[in-house]
């Protein structure tokens, strides 16, 4: 990466991280990896899906159809971003496929505080 391009994202956004507190990969660990002709890119950490039972949840809620998964983070969490958070209660990658069986039970996490090691495993 240029450096000067590599100072600009360190300056505005610290490690080049999602600096978004609602972020899954907020203060997430950036790595540099150095392709075959010498340039190095920076990528994040992967992220373990945490365990389920991690989550507290509040509530289950039945699928109807036209659901999506952001539109009930809003409802219930107040944020959409915080899709992610659902996923994770139900131990699922694949936010389009909780919502996809009308009639499912999905559970609700209380979004008070996310638990210790949601974000990186």
């Amino acid at each position: 990466m240029d450096q000067a391009l590599a100072s600009l994202i360190t300056s505005a956004a610290g490690t080049g991280a999602p600096t978004l507190t609602s972020s899954r990969y907020y203060g997430s660990a950036t790595c540099p990896y150095t392709l075959p002709n010498g340039t190095q890119v920076m990528y994040l950490a992967r992220r373990i899906l945490p365990q389920a039972g991690i989550y507290q949840a509040v509530q289950t809620y039945v699928v109807v159809d036209g659901d999506r998964l952001d539109n009930l983070a809003a409802k219930f969490l107040g944020d959409p971003l915080l899709y992610w958070m659902i996923c994770d209660a139900n131990n699922s990658t694949d936010l389009d496929a909780l919502t996809a069986q009308v009639g499912r039970s999905i559970l609700i996490p209380m979004s008070s505080s996310i638990p210790p090691g949601a974000r990186y495993g």
